[in-house]
């Protein structure tokens, strides 16, 4: 049995045509894509908590996207981990 692997998860949907931006890779192990969103998530938080009190008021604006695209990204690494699961699970 081979270790359990990401699928191709494709996330940052573009406005202006029906592609994504960015896509978790397929194989990558899941211990290291986890370990990866759980970086994101953190970081998004902390940029979450930060924005209210940016010194200057137009960085405000600039972490909440910066913490949404962090979200973005630790969202698309756990389902790419959690979808081998369930395909896994269908054998």
């Amino acid at each position: 049995m081979t270790d359990p692997t990401t699928i191709s998860t494709p996330f940052a949907h573009c406005d202006h045509v029906a592609h994504h931006l960015f896509t978790v890779q397929p194989d990558i192990p899941l211990l290291d894509a986890l370990v990866h969103a759980s970086v994101y998530l953190n970081c998004a938080e902390a940029l979450a908590h930060q924005a209210p009190v940016a010194t200057r008021p137009e960085h405000s604006g600039s972490l909440h996207w910066a913490s949404q695209q962090m979200l973005s990204t630790g969202r698309a690494l756990v389902l790419a981990s959690s979808r081998f699961a369930r395909r896994a699970g269908r054998r």
